[in-house]
């Protein structure tokens, strides 16, 4: 069932939203992942509060370090988990500031009445949340330069960061804490960008392009307020994963392979391009189905299957592809603005573990390419160990590929960092704003 489908059309009084995010807060910090748990908050409110909950707990990941630093000087003892989660509830709609603070603490309250869990505790998060508003400048004075606080990572995080990109790391760090930016890509098989910058314009959204196909909204909003959505003019799509269609050569009949395709963004976006045939795979059956729908809403033509990638044998007929596009699992670094919890998920050894299965889906995808074909090996993450270092490994392992340059004076290899710097200009190579991925394009020698 959707989401959309499955509550009545009315506002929840706002201590069952808090009551929504903070069970979703009490998975969270017991290692669950955001994208697992805001679906099954969002059921538990009715629909027209499903914006304001997501964004609560949103807000709450983007500001968890704050919150610990903040339960530290306002308890001299750890809550419990459940008293916990309510806190950090209430301290993230406290930061987005759309209630008056009275009365999200009044709300909170009631919430924590309303939870067998909590309701013990519910006078003590009363005098914690008043306590706060009363010192609240001096408690974020006193937290205000811790650096986990400012960049919501933990040390490990923050210290890698700056080690690789000693002159770029606090600004990489910083970008992560913001909301990302909504960006679309145009399909240009429907409409130009012009066109479609007016067509927003006309419906009241101010806009700006930041790539080739790549327009960023000033504001966001819904998908259902995205003029021609429906009807595939547009799809939402960061304008660094956009950069995936254009960098691997693709012409019409080629064969092709996504490799790792949910939710389906670079597969429809090459079949926008090029009418090619393309396979695309995914592993996950749920995100499989994502593809699905993506190509289904923009009407393209794929062959998907649910499949481990790198067990040829489940899926492959034997015949070579001219291009494949191997966007594989990684440590997701470069998109921490989309994905807030990543930092906090993350361990220093998931960096090499990830780097090994990189390394096996390189291994066992490249004899499936043919001879002269090229395969884009991309990654959204902005560590050498699945950028450059994988690809030096692979070239030195691999004595039949090469790089081939992305662009005039580029090597085949390209380290994009987190970007917000304005417009696009017709004569730039790379897109103005967008997230952090690795691109490197490869050859097979004859």
């Amino acid at each position: 069932m959707s989401i959309a489908a499955s509550a009545p059309h009315k506002q929840a009084p706002f201590s069952k939203i808090v009551s929504a995010v903070a069970s979703a807060r009490t998975q969270l910090r017991a290692g669950a992942s955001l994208n697992s748990v805001i679906r099954p908050a969002l059921l538990n409110v009715p629909l027209e509060s499903r914006p304001a909950a997501q964004a609560l707990i949103y807000e709450s990941v983007r500001r968890c370090a704050r919150t610990t630093a903040l339960v530290g000087l306002l308890c001299s003892r750890q809550p419990s988990a459940e008293v916990l989660s309510v806190l950090e509830t209430a301290f993230a709609a406290f930061s987005l500031g759309r209630l008056a603070v009275f009365t999200v603490v009044s709300e909170t309250v009631t919430a924590a009445k309303a939870n067998p869990q909590t309701r013990a505790a519910s006078g003590f998060i009363n005098a914690v949340l008043r306590r706060y508003l009363r010192e609240k400048d001096e408690l974020e004075k006193k937290i205000a330069s811790r650096d986990e606080v400012r960049f919501n990572a933990p040390a490990w995080w923050i210290g890698r960061i700056r080690t690789i990109y000693p002159k770029d790391a606090d600004r990489i760090l910083e970008l992560g804490t913001r909301h990302p930016p909504m960006t679309l890509r145009v399909n240009v098989r429907l409409m130009t960008v012009e066109d479609y910058l007016d067509r927003l314009k006309a419906a009241g959204l101010e806009a700006r392009r930041v790539g080739p196909e790549a327009i960023e909204l000033v504001t966001p909003v819904p998908v259902d307020r995205i003029p021609g959505f429906a009807d595939g003019l547009s799809s939402v799509q960061d304008a660094g994963t956009q950069l995936a269609a254009h960098l691997l050569p693709v012409k019409a009949g080629d064969r092709v392979l996504d490799a790792c395709s949910a939710p389906g963004g670079k597969t429809a976006h090459i079949l926008e391009r090029a009418d090619c045939a393309m396979t695309a795979l995914e592993i996950d059956p749920a995100r499989a189905v994502k593809v699905r729908e993506t190509l289904d809403r923009l009407k393209l033509k794929a062959d998907i299957r649910t499949a481990d990638a790198g067990d040829t044998a489940s899926w492959w007929d034997g015949k070579p592809f001219d291009a494949i596009l191997l966007d594989a699992p990684c440590t997701a670094s470069g998109v921490v603005r989309r994905q807030p919890d990543t930092p906090w998920l993350r361990r220093p050894d998931d960096i090499k573990k990830l780097a090994s299965e990189q390394k096996r889906l390189l291994k066992t995808l490249w004899p499936l390419l043919r001879k002269g074909g090229r395969m884009l090996y991309a990654t959204c993450s902005i560590f050498p160990e699945e950028g450059t270092g994988q690809m030096k490994a692979f070239l030195a392992a691999t004595p039949d590929a090469r790089l081939v340059p992305l662009f005039a004076g580029n090597d085949g290899m390209l380290t994009l960092l987190p970007e917000e710097s304005g417009e696009w200009r017709s004569d730039a190579q790379l897109p103005t704003v967008h997230d952090g991925f690795f691109y490197a394009l490869l050859e097979k020698q004859a």
